[in-house]
């Protein structure tokens, strides 16, 4: 026997309202017409990206050829022995050939997260086209928050860098200064 529904309780409602169709779960069509006009655009970025990350893996490659191979071809030029404008000589070259390889290879794994973050959530949204659920647009939702977590993170990554080197910059400067005084 059921128990009878207690009249003095307080009224319980839905916070979410009800839905019509008896599809509780169901994402609004608005909702993902907005999410799938993006779709496109996240695979443009994502593709782009991508071709970013393999042009910088072919220049850092081509640095590091440069900067290894080219060594012996460096120290045999005249126009590096005595050059002024290279403190160095060949070396330097070479180190800054290598150094910068090694900057645009690490430019390129940090490319290549944001990339796939991309292109997934390019996938989830496809997902929620076909299904209409709350659970895809939570992953659809959440390769976006991971994204931007990401570029979040580089920035403020970016800014301590930037400031490390001003104050290194000024260092310089003001050493520099102080030892033309003392002479």
């Amino acid at each position: 026997m059921e128990t009878p529904a207690n009249p003095y309780s307080a009224p319980a409602a839905n916070l979410y309202g009800s839905s019509p169709s008896g599809l509780g779960d169901a994402v609004a069509a608005s909702t993902i017409a907005q999410l799938a006009g993006t779709k496109p655009w996240l695979r443009f970025m994502s593709i782009i990206m991508w071709l970013g990350c393999a042009g910088m893996g072919f220049l850092s490659f081509t640095y590091a050829m440069i900067g290894t191979v080219g060594a012996a071809q460096f120290e045999n030029n005249p126009a590096f022995k005595g050059n002024a404008a290279l403190p160095g000589g060949a070396k330097f070259l070479t180190y800054t050939m290598l150094g910068t390889s090694v900057y645009m290879g690490a430019i390129m794994l940090l490319m290549i997260y944001p990339a796939m973050k991309l292109w997934k959530q390019a996938n989830r949204i496809g997902q929620l086209e076909q299904s209409r659920s709350t659970v895809d647009l939570d992953a659809a939702l959440t390769e976006h928050r991971r994204y931007w977590k990401f570029n979040g993170i580089m920035v403020i990554i970016g800014i301590c860098l930037m400031v490390v080197a001003f104050i290194a910059i000024f260092a310089m400067a003001f050493s520099s200064v102080n030892s033309a005084a003392l002479r």
